[in-house]
């Protein structure tokens, strides 16, 4: 096994390898935490982290002491195989009644009453949210899902280590920037970290182009030129080590867009910031503060040319109910303590990112759990312009693409020509693919 997957395995806090299917959650935990005798009993899957698993219990204990009608059996597991574990149970109608999704599954399960309609549920309160926020969740006009937290990408970086090497973060606007402060790093450090170049990349040419990739039906919205143009950019930031080249990145994490809590070099500060989703950086900030390092939010940089941040939003997840729900109040109830509680909320406090009811924001904020780092990324997040990319985005067939192209062209095999006309080409043939898939035509 090679030196980078051996990492990959030991670091990872997404994509981890566990069974998502009922009865083979991780660390095979039990459901009820308590017995309510002759209660209505609602299911409930989710993954995640054994923080994350412990949060939830709780809340799920306290929920059944006040509601002695309701015993909830909790189905937690890790990251792993998710795609193929819900479509597994989808298939076969053996899911939750009330099951966690990702922002893809939604139109792709949704159509023709794939999930319960949750405006038809008289206990779940959804005044509690942006409108448009939960467009998120409609399909054919009807509330299929309800998204938990808006994800935003922003950028941040280690202000400790970026100080011991003479740099200012406060004082780095643009990318060039970064790219002269960057002349002071030491050999095999780097400013930014990102899983993918493919992020970098996408927030560039919004600002350029002042579009998102795709289009609401899935069609391509770049030129070819606009995809050279956008990685001719990202080659020269890398050379300048603003960007972790591909190949430190293979060498030290692998190939999944994984964590860096607990990555060395992220830990050392050779890796001196990030680019990530703001409802999942929080193991970021706290292995750093561990080691004694501070991690803060900066301003995105704009493009040369560009007028806005134009970042990336989306759902960081949703709750749908299974279509044929027996028992939909109380499923509701369930969910909407989960959702609006203030006990509730404090209870489960950051385990999933910030969430986006007002009334869990105000429960999180009361209670002080909605605070310093976090509260920083949520904050720029709210007030930063965004662009909502189509469901596909983050499809893994599209990820591939980009990463078979810029690896090429960094390990010399190819040109940033040859590598951009691969990349409109696949990427237009794929999208139209999954766009079909999607059902967003």
């Amino acid at each position: 096994m090679k030196k980078w997957q051996k990492v990959a395995v030991s670091a990872v806090t997404i994509l981890s390898i566990a069974a998502l299917a009922t009865g083979c959650s991780a660390g095979k935990k039990k459901g009820n935490t308590t017995e309510n005798k002759g209660a209505v009993q609602v299911s409930f899957s989710w993954w995640g982290n054994d923080d994350r698993h412990k949060a939830t219990q709780d809340m799920i204990t306290n929920f059944e002491k006040d509601h002695k009608d309701i015993s909830v059996k909790g189905e937690p597991s890790g990251f792993g195989d998710l795609d193929q574990v819900f479509t597994t149970r989808y298939a076969g109608n053996t899911l939750a009644d009330v099951t966690t999704l990702l922002y893809s599954w939604v139109p792709q399960f949704g159509q023709n009453g794939g999930f319960y309609d949750l405006n038809k549920i008289k206990s779940l309160d959804l005044s509690t949210y942006n409108k448009d926020f939960l467009k998120f969740g409609q399909v054919d006009g009807k509330q299929v899902a309800v998204p938990y937290g808006e994800n935003t990408l922003v950028m941040y970086v280690n202000k400790t280590a970026y100080e011991k090497n003479g740099i200012d973060a406060a004082s780095l606007k643009t990318w060039d920037d970064y790219a002269t402060a960057a002349k002071k790093l030491p050999e095999g450090s780097f400013m930014i970290a990102s899983p993918t170049w493919r992020f970098p990349v996408t927030v560039w040419l919004q600002q350029k182009t002042g579009k998102t990739e795709f289009n609401a039906k899935g069609d391509l919205n770049w030129s070819e030129q606009d995809y050279l143009d956008g990685m001719t950019w990202y080659k020269k930031m890398a050379d300048a080590r603003v960007f972790v080249s591909r190949k430190d990145y293979l060498e030290n994490v692998g190939t999944e867009p994984v964590s860096l809590a607990t990555n060395k070099k992220w830990l050392n500060g050779e890796y001196g910031g990030g680019i990530g989703w703001n409802a999942g950086i929080t193991s970021d900030y706290q292995s750093l503060k561990a080691v004694g390092s501070e991690l803060v939010i900066v301003d995105y940089p704009i493009a040369e040319g560009g007028k806005k941040v134009n970042l990336l939003s989306k759902p960081s997840m949703l709750f749908g109910v299974k279509k044929n729900e027996k028992n939909p109040e109380q499923v509701g109830t369930f969910l909407n303590d989960f959702l609006n509680g203030e006990k509730a909320n404090e209870i489960l406090g950051l385990s999933r990112g910030i969430p986006a009811s007002s009334a869990a924001v105000k429960s999180l904020t009361k209670s002080g759990k909605l605070t310093g780092f976090m509260k920083d990324g949520y904050d720029y997040g709210q007030k930063a312009v965004k662009m909502n990319e189509t469901p596909f985005y983050e499809d893994g067939s599209l990820t591939t693409i980009y990463t078979t192209e810029i690896e090429a062209v960094e390990l010399g095999k190819t040109d940033l020509k040859t590598a951009a006309k691969n990349v409109f080409t696949k990427t237009k043939d794929q999208a139209a693919k999954l766009a079909k898939d999607y059902k967003l035509k």
